[in-house]
This record gives structure tokens, C-alpha cells and sequence, in this order.
């Protein structure tokens, strides 16, 4: 769930009240840059954050995903392209979401989630992100690996 106010009209209470109505587990998909944000994630009710590589540097990526697992929160990692899978890897985590839109331009490439699957470990939960149209889509990317 967006939480972002200024640019996605998203609030903090909006998760609150979602995990009050639902036992469904909830992700928390901001742009989590401080360990007071994970803070926030926790009290409002949610299970899991989003980290995405781009907007950390690698030391950042590592202490937040440290911090997050160490509050009982599931991470998606949210990588891109190559360079970020492999700060992904370095930072040892356990699911890794590749973004078939490129963060910078906005661009979806689906090309991107095949190129990248070749390196994700079989231990590491793999998942596809962002312009998935069809079901073919999907089976098609479950056959690759992916697990979501």
C-alpha cells in the first residue's frame, strides 16, 4: 500500500485502517530511506517493506534490511538492473522484486525480469514487477523461476 502523501495521496492511516478490516499480509511500498520509516511500517500494522536499490546506497540497503528483519518484517528488494541485483545479493537478502519499469525514464521492459532471473539465486524468492498484461505473461515467468 502507497502511504506517500504529497505525490500518491497516501497516508499512514490508510494502512492502519486496511490491517484493522483485513488479516491479509500488507506491504508497505514506499521509498523506505530511514530506520524511523521501519519504525512507522511496524506500528501501522503491516508485515512487509519495499527497499528499492536505487534510491540506497549499498551500506544504507544493508543496515535498513538488518533493521526491518530484525522488527519481524518480511523485504521485498526491488531491483532493475545488474548493478543492483548484484548490491541485492551482497546484502544477502531473501526476496528480490525485479521492476520491469525503469524507476529514472518510467519506461516497462519485461525483457528485464528475463535478463535478470539468471543470477537470483534458487533460495532467493523471485518476483516480477510492473507491466504484466496477461496470463501468458505470468506462466511464462513462472516457467523462468519467478515465484510471484
Amino acid at each position: 500500500m502507497l502511504t506517500e502523501p504529497a505525490f500518491f495521496d497516501g497516508d499512514l492511516a490508510h494502512l492502519a485502517a486496511v490491517r484493522a478490516a483485513v488479516d491479509l499480509p500488507l506491504l508497505r511500498k514506499d521509498f523506505i530511506v530511514s530506520e524511523y520509516q521501519l519504525l512507522e511500517v511496524r506500528a501501522a500494522g503491516a508485515d512487509a517493506v519495499l527497499l528499492i536499490v536505487s534510491a540506497l546506497s549499498p551500506a544504507l540497503l544493508r543496515e535498513l534490511y538488518g533493521a526491518a528483519t530484525s522488527l519481524g518484517l518480511d523485504v521485498l528488494v526491488e531491483v532493475h538492473n545488474d548493478a543492483e541485483l548484484s548490491a541485492a545479493m551482497e546484502a544477502d537478502v531473501a526476496i528480490i522484486g525485479v521492476n520491469n519499469r525503469d524507476l529514472r525514464t518510467l519506461s516497462v521492459d519485461v525483457a528485464a525480469s528475463d535478463r535478470l532471473v539468471r543470477r537470483i539465486p534458487p533460495d532467493v524468492v523471485a518476483v516480477s514487477e510492473s507491466g504484466l498484461r496477461q496470463r501468458a505473461d505470468i506462466e511464462r515467468l513462472s516457467g523462468l523461476g519467478y515465484s510471484a
